[in-house]
């Protein structure tokens, strides 16, 4: 149902055109409320959502206000909903143009070609690779900023940005994204942006997203903490011309590296990735607790998915699928983390150790044609979710997975699961 068009004016003083509209049937068959660590977050509530009109009304919508640092400051309650692609590609120009040229490195020279470029990002990444000229658009480097008390939710099955990620942090709260393809941020260039960037936020929810074609991460949370967090029912699809891993895959899926992550990975369809799904711990001062749980991963090659990188990153693994996956656990032996994973046969005392220390049985992974050659059971990484029992999800057994969340993960899928 549309509204009339009417005047939003923003504490910025600028007045900006803006449709409103109800939203309530698109998502009627979805889940009202997160599971998991995010299951109290209510985002922009139930008013009526404003629609904006330009890229830069998006922009204000999300946040009308910052402090002198760049932080977002705007807490007002507010429901944005987008019906069409945003497309930010070519919006930033800088020094006359929209694209910037520099020196940069190949991330991995391919024999076949298809590989990925790179801004020399953290760690000098180019020192030791072959250097190339990078050109990437402006806009990818830029991000848009997310206030407190927000659901950003699509309309229907083509609304989504392009180009630009999103950054919740700085001190926001109550965060809601649902129902929206973000993609095509500097596909070929590593360094070139980020989807999602979680960093000093509390209170997220992510849900029916469809992340595709991103130059970096698709999701990563900064030093800052990111906590109670829940990514549901999202499709990760890594299909890409432009590989690190030289297969048509892409690397950079998760990383969470804040400085105490509480983050629940539920439903969620990860296809046609190499690596880091996710990457957690390793850098600084990250500690991450992640519950991974019913989620189903597929035709990943190079590390696979999942891998604990230090003694204060701690993993639930529970009823997941993994299918034609190269390591469903992958262990770095220089820095080794913990995880709790069981798959079949499970024994007694594995399921002793989950009744004593989250109260009740641990659900085992499925694997099919995929690797077994790590399956950690480090109970410092129950001993981890003790105090975090009431935000465990119960996992469904991987089988009814692996039947349910390719079909219903995603963008434009919000009516169907749950």
């Amino acid at each position: 149902m549309l509204l009339p068009c009417l005047l939003l004016k923003l504490a910025s003083v600028r007045t900006v055109a803006l449709c409103a509209l109800l939203v309530l049937p698109v998502l009627s068959n979805a889940a009202e409320h997160a599971d998991g660590f995010a299951r109290d977050v209510t985002g922009g509530g139930t008013l009526a959502a404003v629609r904006p009109a330009t890229l830069d009304a998006l922009k204000r919508s999300l946040c009308a206000t910052y402090d002198k640092h760049g932080n977002c400051t705007d807490g007002t309650p507010r429901v944005i909903a987008l019906d069409h692609v945003y497309d930010f590609r070519g919006s930033v120009v800088l020094n006359g143009s929209a694209e910037t040229r520099e020196t940069g490195c190949m991330a991995n020279a391919c024999p076949a070609g298809g590989g990925q470029w790179a801004l020399n990002g953290a760690n000098n990444f180019c020192q030791s690779k072959p250097s190339v000229q990078v050109t990437y658009d402006n806009a990818g480097l830029q991000r848009l900023k997310v206030g407190s008390n927000k659901t950003l939710v699509g309309v229907g099955k083509n609304a989504g940005i392009q180009g630009m990620g999103l950054f919740i942090g700085g001190g926001a709260h109550n965060v809601i994204i649902r129902n929206l393809t973000l993609s095509d941020i500097n596909p070929r260039v590593v360094w070139g942006g980020d989807a999602l960037t979680l960093d000093g936020a509390d209170g997220v929810w992510i849900d029916h997203n469809t992340f595709a074609r991103i130059g970096r991460q698709m999701v990563v949370t900064g030093w800052g903490t990111a906590s109670h967090v829940t990514l549901s029912d999202n499709e990760f699809d890594g299909r890409t011309p432009y590989s690190a891993t030289c297969d048509a895959h892409h690397y950079w899926v998760w990383l969470f590296l804040g400085h105490h992550d509480t983050l629940t990975l539920v439903r969620n369809y990860v296809h046609d990735t190499s690596g880091r799904a996710p990457h957690a711990g390793g850098m600084g001062d990250a500690q991450v607790d992640a519950q991974v749980v019913n989620n189903v991963f597929s035709n990943l090659s190079y590390q696979g998915a999942i891998m604990s990188r230090t003694a204060t990153s701690h993993l639930l693994v529970e009823g997941n699928a993994f299918e034609h996956v190269t390591h469903p656990l992958f262990n770095d032996t220089r820095q080794p983390g913990t995880a709790f994973a069981l798959f079949e046969p499970v024994s007694a005392s594995a399921n002793a150790a989950c009744q004593n220390l989250i109260g009740r049985p641990c659900v085992a992974n499925r694997q099919h044609q995929s690797g077994d050659d790590y399956q950690p059971r480090d109970n410092a990484a129950l001993e981890a979710f003790r105090p975090y029992r009431d935000d465990l999800i119960t996992p469904l057994p991987a089988d009814v997975a692996l039947a349910k969340v390719p079909r219903e993960a995603g963008a434009g899928k919000a009516g169907t699961s749950n």
